[in-house]
C-alpha cells in the first residue's frame, strides 16, 4: 500500500485546520473519515457531502468506537480546545471533552492497529520566552489553562508508541489566513478584519507583542509530511510548526501597505502578553524536509478579498470563545432544570447566523 492510499481518521474535521487538511488529502488521493461534532456548523465540509472517498461522521470523539477506527494508517487528532480564551469557559468541560477524550482516542487507536497518530499541540507551551530562540529540546513553560492542557496531553500520548504505533505532537504557532471554515479571533486574522472594516488596528503591548504564525495551508503542508515520512522519523517525536515570528506592529504595517496609508493603528499599553516566543522548527525542516511558503502578504490578501466579495463573512460561529460562551450558558440553563448523566453536558441547539441548528452533547 502506498502512502497516498492511507485510510485516514481526522477528528475536528470542520474546523479552521482540519475543513483544509480534509480537502488536501482528498486531493492526494487519500481516503478520509472526517469526524466532527459540527460544534461551530458544518458548512465547512458541505460541499464534500458526496465525495467518494470522504465518509463524515457527525459526533463527538468521545463517541468513537472500535468500528470507527479499524482499518485506519493514520489519525490526525485536532479536536482539542483551539485557544486560552476557550479553555478559560468552563474547566470541568475542559478536562473531560479534551484531555480524557484524546488520550482515551489515542489509546483505542492504539489498540484497532493504527500506525501513526499525529496529536495537534501548540508552542504555547514554551510560555514567555522574550528575545530567546527555542526548539523541541527546550523545556516547557506553560502559563495558561490551555498550555497546561495540551501539555498534559502530551504527555499522556507520546508513551504510548511502540508495537507499530507511532504517536507524533506537532506544536503550532498561531495558524492565519483563509479557510473553509473562517477565525477571525486569531491575531492576524482579527487584525486583518480591523482593518477592512474599521480602517483601523489597536496594538496592546506598545504593538511589540510576539508570537511564532503560520498560515493554514502550511499547516496542512506539516501535517501530510508527517504521514509521507519514514516511521523512525516521526514516532514519539514532537516538531515546533512555525514560519513567522512577528510583533503586531509588523502586521499592522503590513496591513497598511497592503491597504494603503489611511489605515489608523493605535497603540495602547497593556500587561505583558504570556506568548512572546519564537520556535526555531529546524526539526522539522531536517526530519520532515517541511518548508514553510505561505507569506504574511499572501494571506493577508487573500482574506481580505475574500471578505470584500463576500466568499467569507464575519458571522458568530468565527469568533470561538464567544461562541462556546453562548453555548455553555445555554447548557447551563437546561441543566438547571434537567438531570443529566454525572460530568457530562445535556444536548443543546442554538441557531448560526445562517439559521443552521447546531447541537452540543
Amino acid at each position: 500500500m502506498t502512502c497516498r492510499s492511507l485510510s485516514i481518521l481526522v477528528t475536528g474535521a470542520a474546523g479552521y485546520i482540519g475543513s483544509a487538511l480534509v480537502r488536501e488529502l482528498l486531493a492526494q488521493g487519500r481516503r478520509v473519515t472526517a469526524v466532527d461534532s459540527m460544534l461551530f456548523g458544518d458548512r465547512a465540509l458541505a460541499e464534500l457531502a458526496h465525495h467518494p472517498r470522504l465518509q463524515i461522521l457527525r459526533m463527538d470523539i468521545r463517541g468513537l468506537r472500535r468500528e470507527h477506527l479499524t482499518g485506519m494508517q493514520a489519525l490526525i487528532d485536532l479536536a482539542g480546545l483551539s485557544s486560552d480564551p476557550v479553555s478559560e469557559l468552563d474547566p470541568s468541560w475542559n478536562g473531560l471533552a479534551h484531555h480524557h477524550a484524546q488520550v482515551r482516542l489515542a489509546r483505542l487507536a492504539r489498540s484497532c492497529g493504527v500506525s501513526r497518530h499525529l496529536l495537534i499541540s501548540s508552542c504555547d507551551v514554551y510560555g514567555q520566552r522574550p528575545g530567546q530562540s527555542l526548539n523541541e529540546l527546550t523545556p516547557p513553560h506553560p502559563l495558561t489553562r490551555h498550555a497546561h492542557g495540551v501539555l498534559h496531553t502530551e504527555a499522556a500520548v507520546l508513551p504510548l508508541a511502540g508495537d507499530g504505533f507511532a504517536p507524533v505532537v506537532l506544536r503550532l504557532g498561531q495558524v492565519f489566513g483563509r479557510s473553509a471554515r473562517m477565525r477571525f479571533d486569531l491575531t492576524i486574522n482579527a487584525m486583518t478584519l480591523s482593518a477592512l472594516r474599521l480602517r483601523s488596528v489597536t496594538l496592546d503591548q506598545g504593538g511589540q507583542r510576539r508570537r511564532a504564525h503560520l498560515h493554514v495551508r502550511d499547516a496542512v503542508s506539516a501535517l501530510t509530511a508527517v504521514l509521507d515520512a519514514p516511521v523512525n522519523n516521526i514516532s514519539r517525536q514532537i516538531f515546533d510548526i512555525s514560519h513567522l515570528t512577528l510583533c503586531t506592529a509588523e502586521i499592522a504595517e503590513a496591513l497598511r501597505q497592503t491597504l494603503g496609508s489611511h489605515l489608523r493603528i493605535v497603540v495602547d499599553g497593556a500587561a505583558p502578553d504570556p506568548h512572546d516566543l519564537a520556535p526555531e522548527g529546524r526539526k522539522a525542516h531536517d526530519l520532515l524536509g517541511f518548508r514553510p511558503q505561505v507569506s504574511l502578504r499572501e494571506g493577508l490578501e487573500e482574506v481580505l478579498a475574500g471578505l470584500d466579495h463576500g466568499a467569507i463573512t464575519d458571522s458568530p460561529e468565527t469568533h470561538a470563545a464567544r461562541w462556546v460562551h453562548e453555548i455553555l450558558a445555554l447548557g447551563r440553563e437546561i441543566r438547571a432544570t434537567v438531570s443529566t448523566p454525572s460530568g457530562l453536558h445535556p444536548a443543546a441547539s442554538i441557531r448560526s447566523g445562517t439559521g443552521q441548528a447546531l447541537r452540543l452533547q
